[in-house]
Order: structure tokens, then C-alpha cells, then sequence
């Protein structure tokens, strides 16, 4: 098996341990092997490749990369990048407990824990997605915690909410149901706590009869509330929503037309006949079946 040796004559079983035990990236090394420097050189000149990410733990002890120094403590390296980037201090990464480990834990910027993202954004006031938003614009973790939600509602008793969908889920109201409500003219107490059907408004229909509701209206004048409502939506009249429209007499057919000028024509042409005998002999100007039997 091939063995490496170094200006010094130490060897090692291939150029990467060799580059390692110099605490040098093997690509590195082997790059400057081959553009012809010496052994002594290639070693032991410090790397500055950005390819290496020479860390250092809160001890001060550096390693060669990020990798190296979560392997160095028996932590995975996701793990390790993960809680940095949640927020965790270094010391703590390296060296929390390894029931830990195998649980996502959600820090804020006070280093805080929270056991889940929509814990964490619950104790701020926000909304996951809203979080998710900022973070990906560039926000610092304070910021997308702390910053005011433009969005945020404000119910009739001064709780605020991040959303309008929040305070409707909160009081168990549908949101066509609110946004009719508040249409109708009703205040934002009664469209939040009113029970289903106690807030129905009395209607009138085309003559000013008053009903309890639009489905009595309907009752009585026999029209189903889906006739109605397309009605409605195609501009119809009150009258016409209820009553229908009344229908149009049907243009004849080009075929009635024909039959009805040809008896026209039939017609004045019999007239001429029996106009022009009659004027010869009057008893031989009616037909056969008019004439009277001798």
C-alpha cells in the first residue's frame, strides 16, 4: 500500500491524513503540489482558502471546519447548524445533552425556548407565516418577533388579533357569515357574538308586505330560494324576481309565413273571382256548395 512522507520523514498511510495532520484541506495540499512546491512549503503554509472554514469552540480549541468540530463533541453537524441558526450560542450546541438533540427546539432572540414555531410565534402576538415572511426578507430575528403587524384586528372588547382569520376562529364565526353581517349594517359586537338566525331582518317584498324573513317571502309566493336568488343576480326587478316575467309571444316561423300569405292571397283571389261573375250573372257567382237546392 502506497504510504506518504513529509519533509520531516513521518508517514502516513495517504496525502489526506498527511494534509490533515498539517491541519490543511487535501485539495489544498494537493493543488500545491502541483504547481511544484516543495514539500516543506506545501505543509506548513497556512491555508487561506475559504474552503477550509477554520472554526473555533468556546474553549478556543479551532478545527478545520464546522464538521470536525461537531464530530470532535459527538454532535452531527446538522444538528450543530441547525441550533445556530435557531438562535443558540455556541457553548450550547456543542455540548446540550443528547435528549436534546433529537428534538427541535425553537429559540428567540433572548435565547428563550419554545417547543414549537407556532409556540413561539403565539408568544409574540404573530402569525407563523408572517415569521416565515420576514425571515426570508432579510429581517433579523428581533425585528420579525417585535415589529407590529400592520395587519393586526382589534375586537370590541380591545383583544387584538394578527388577523381577521384569528379573531373570527376565536369567537367560532364564519367569515361570509361576519362580512354579511357588517354589510347589513350590524356593529362588530353583534357580528361577532349573535347567535345563527337571531339577527334576521324583516323583509318586504314589491307591494310593502312585511315578512319575518326571506325564506317566509318565498313560502308564500311558491318561488324556490335558487330561482330567487339567480334571478337576483341576473338584475330581475323585486316584482319580476317573485312573479317572473311574463313571456313573450314567439316569433312565427318562416314557414307560417309562407302558409298564412298564401291563403292571403288565395283569399283575394276568390274575392276577385266571385266579384267579376257576379257582375255577369249574380246566380252563378256562388260557389256549389252555396247555391240552394231546387
Amino acid at each position: 500500500m502506497p504510504r506518504c512522507t513529509d519533509h520531516l520523514g513521518n508517514e502516513y498511510p495517504s496525502l489526506s491524513a498527511m494534509a490533515r495532520a498539517y491541519d490543511l484541506d487535501p485539495d489544498v495540499l494537493k493543488t500545491r503540489l502541483r504547481r511544484g512546491w516543495d514539500p516543506e512549503t506545501a505543509l506548513t503554509t497556512a491555508s487561506t482558502s475559504r474552503r477550509t472554514g477554520e472554526r473555533e469552540d468556546h474553549l478556543g480549541n479551532r478545527f478545520r471546519d464546522l464538521k470536525c468540530m461537531a464530530t470532535a463533541y459527538g454532535i452531527p453537524p446538522t444538528t450543530v447548524k441547525n441550533r445556530l441558526s435557531r438562535g443558540w450560542d455556541l457553548e450550547k450546541a456543542l455540548t446540550a445533552p443528547s435528549r436534546v438533540c433529537n428534538r427541535t427546539v425553537y429559540c428567540d432572540h433572548l435565547g428563550n425556548e419554545y417547543p414549537t414555531r407556532r409556540a413561539l410565534t403565539k408568544a409574540y402576538g404573530i402569525n407563523e407565516t408572517t415569521l416565515q415572511n420576514r425571515l426570508k426578507r432579510g429581517m433579523s430575528l428581533e425585528d420579525a418577533l417585535t415589529r407590529p403587524n400592520l395587519y393586526s384586528v382589534t375586537d370590541h372588547l380591545g383583544n387584538t388579533y394578527p388577523s381577521k382569520k384569528e379573531m373570527l376562529k376565536a369567537y367560532g364565526v364564519p367569515r361570509n357569515t361576519f362580512e354579511a353581517r357588517i354589510a347589513e349594517g350590524y356593529s362588530l359586537e353583534a357580528a361577532l357574538t349573535a347567535k345563527p338566525g337571531t339577527l334576521r331582518k324583516p323583509v318586504r317584498d314589491y307591494k310593502g308586505k312585511e315578512y319575518p324573513s326571506i325564506k317566509a317571502m318565498l313560502e308564500a309566493y311558491k318561488v324556490p330560494a335558487t330561482t330567487y336568488n339567480f334571478r337576483k343576480r341576473s338584475g330581475w326587478t323585486e316584482k319580476e324576481c317573485l312573479l317572473g316575467r311574463k313571456k313573450k309571444k314567439s316569433r312565427p316561423s318562416k314557414k307560417q309565413i309562407i302558409e298564412s300569405e298564401m291563403r292571403r292571397k288565395a283569399s283575394r283571389k276568390r274575392d276577385s273571382y266571385l266579384s267579376h261573375v257576379k257582375e255577369i250573372d249574380p246566380e252563378a257567382a256562388v260557389y256549389p256548395e252555396e247555391r240552394p237546392e231546387t
